[in-house]
């Protein structure tokens, strides 16, 4: 069973284009303020909701797990509402 974890209201300090999966799909990489680093799934439809500014300096509650070989995979990403 994957555990998933919860980071709320995180700044997006980074968003970098990987190269596309061998389907052709886009993937991202973000790196956040506190020196963290996520990257979206291999042939993951919902990162064609966003692009590299989507996101970018701004706050968002993101939802990920790790991989057995420890990296951080990106399940779900929104923008923190402003109050």
């Amino acid at each position: 069973m994957i555990k998933k974890e919860l980071i709320k209201k995180i700044k997006v300090v980074c968003v970098k284009r990987l190269n596309n999966s061998i389907n052709g799909n886009p993937k991202f990489q973000f790196n956040f303020e506190n020196g963290g680093v996520i990257t979206t799934p291999t042939d993951a439809g919902f990162v064609y909701g966003f692009n590299q500014h989507t996101f970018l300096g701004k706050f968002v509650d993101v939802v990920y797990h790790h991989t057995e070989k420890g990296k951080a995979i990106l399940d779900e990403i929104k923008l923190t509402k402003s109050i």
